[in-house]
């Protein structure tokens, strides 16, 4: 009797084991990426050549410094020439000292052309007062411009501007909506401007 009750456990033991392992096998193969393709919106870890948990890297022209980029994280793809980054910060600077820092969650920086893209909760902000926010903002380095094909919604002193698609200028201090451009003025730059019309 005894024997038989020690052979009833260990078989209902096997049965459990079983059970919880065929879950285990079942819930990994369900959640797991197919093998040979990458999760929307997710790099693959092994795949980097290099990751850093913390990236600061300034570029330098003649001495000057012409931005600032740091990450929280970043993944570097030998072949592609690219360094995808999260949680993004890149300082321009001007010609007459003003600059421009940009932010977003996600980035990539191309090693060859230093071109910057930042996308997601896009925020620019210039030290003479002015605030940007769109989707995604690309820094050309050949041509120190900001750029994006986006909606954009700018807010600065006494101003408030709209519209589809933007250029910086970083040397020229230009700002340009291309398209379906809406302003709005304060008061008080209306009656400045009434004033300089007399």
């Amino acid at each position: 009797m005894n024997k038989l009750m020690r052979n009833i456990r260990f078989f209902v033991g096997l049965i459990i084991l079983g059970s919880i392992g065929l879950v285990a096998l079942m819930g990994w193969r369900t959640l797991a990426p197919p093998e040979g393709r990458d999760v929307p919106g997710r790099v693959r870890a092994t795949s980097a050549d290099l990751q850093l948990d913390r990236l600061r890297y300034t570029e330098t022209r003649e001495g000057k410094k012409e931005w600032e980029l740091e990450a929280a994280t970043a993944q570097y793809f030998k072949e592609e020439n690219s360094v995808i980054l999260d949680k993004v910060k890149a300082t321009f600077f001007g010609k007459n000292g003003e600059t421009y820092i940009l932010r977003g969650e996600k980035g990539k920086f191309n090693t060859r052309t230093k071109a910057i893209e930042v996308f997601d909760g896009i925020e620019l902000d210039s030290s003479d007062g002015y605030h940007l926010r769109t989707k995604r903002l690309r820094y050309q380095a050949e041509k120190r411009e900001l750029s994006t094909s986006d909606p954009v919604e700018m807010n600065g002193p006494q101003i408030r501007v709209e519209g589809i698609g933007l250029i910086v200028e970083l040397d020229h201090q230009r700002l340009k909506v291309l398209r379906q451009v809406t302003t709005t003025l304060s008061q008080l730059a209306v009656e400045k401007f009434l004033r300089s019309a007399r």
